[in-house]
């Protein structure tokens, strides 16, 4: 494909770009909020401009270069301890995801995961916001639930949140941690597209046409979460964490 067909792309229906557009604005509006969500709101109005097979390496290069810039700005906040338990089943997920589990049903893992994560949506909707919790699935679950989804579904960041957002009163420490991590699985993700031949100068690009928008999403999240009480911001996670589990059973379900 050359670079030229990769620009043309967008010239085809000046409407789909335009909510495209609209929707990754939305989308790094909340993934500046709480780490997550561009694939979930992102993918389905991308997927109206360019093969899918292109989405998932393009949004993977524009979250790598948002948490990595907003985990490098709150870098003093990280809590390693959270991280360092998290790590290791991330990138075990990821592997597991990529290399082996591809090939097991896709449609019946999607459902048990997606099961999981509206399951901690809906506790932490009805819980206490404010109490520290500790889960019952030791971090290496979910670390390794995450890198599962990350490497089978190109999202899965919503696993980690649902972690952090029950172990860490912070917000700074939040959000740091969770940038920081997702910085480093997409890395693992661009990496991995990269040698399957899915990262060329089109594709480059493409991604560069969306960056203002990523970054106007980046700027309005800024904003917003000045005026977000602890309490609503971990409202939005969590409703975020239902519909994200229930996105995964309407996709595979059938």
């Amino acid at each position: 494909m050359s670079d030229l067909t990769a620009l043309l792309w967008f010239a085809e229906n000046p409407t789909h770009l335009a909510l495209a557009i609209a929707a990754v604005v939305l989308a790094y509006t909340v993934f500046t909020l709480v780490g997550f969500g561009s694939a979930l709101m992102a993918s389905g109005p991308l997927a109206l401009l360019m093969p899918v097979a292109r989405v998932i390496p393009l949004l993977a290069l524009m979250d790598f270069a948002g948490s990595a810039m907003r985990g490098w700005r709150a870098r003093h906040d990280v809590a390693w301890g959270e991280f360092r338990q998290l790590l290791p089943g991330m990138l075990s997920g990821q592997l597991l995801g990529v290399l082996v589990l591809a090939r097991l049903p896709t449609a019946l893992m999607a459902v048990a995961l997606g099961l999981f994560v509206m399951v901690q949506g809906i506790r932490g909707l009805v819980g206490q916001g404010d109490a520290v919790w500790r889960p019952a699935c030791h971090p290496m679950a979910y670390g390794l639930f995450g890198g599962i989804l990350g490497g089978l579904f190109g999202s899965g960041g919503f696993v980690y949140a649902a972690y952090l957002e029950r172990r860490l009163e912070s917000r700074a420490g939040f959000r740091a941690t969770q940038g920081l991590l997702i910085a480093l699985s997409t890395a693992w993700r661009i990496v991995l597209c990269i040698s399957a031949g899915l990262v060329d100068i089109p594709l480059l690009l493409t991604t560069m046409v969306f960056v203002p928008g990523m970054v106007l999403g980046g700027f309005l999240g800024r904003h917003i979460d000045l005026r977000l009480t602890r309490e609503q911001l971990f409202r939005l996670l969590n409703a975020l964490l239902v519909v994200s589990g229930l996105g995964l059973l309407l996709r595979f379900a059938g």
